[in-house]
């Protein structure tokens, strides 16, 4: 299979994708990665900060697709221990 981007740089996105995904294991596993194929830590910090807009960008488009989806009946944003019965609270 032909490999379109270098180490490097698959290795950030996947880094992304686990703070995207907030997955804590995932994450300290890729960082402990970084060096070897030469990520510093200012590349880390850049992944993280992308991720994060667009992590807050989806919550805000999913508050208004449930506000319209509902007519408003359901709130977006629930307070309480965010549990929400489907895993990925």
């Amino acid at each position: 299979m032909q490999e379109f981007l270098d180490p490097k740089t698959q290795l950030l996105v996947a880094i992304g994708a686990a703070t995207a995904a907030k997955c804590q294991h995932c994450f300290a596993t890729l960082y402990g990665a970084a060096e070897k194929v030469g990520a510093s830590d200012h590349e880390v910090r850049a992944a993280v900060a992308i991720a994060t807009k667009v992590t807050v960008k989806s919550h805000d488009f999913m508050a208004a697709f449930i506000k319209e989806a509902t007519r408003g009946a359901v709130p977006a944003h629930v307070g309480g221990d965010g549990a929400t019965g489907c895993g990925c609270g």
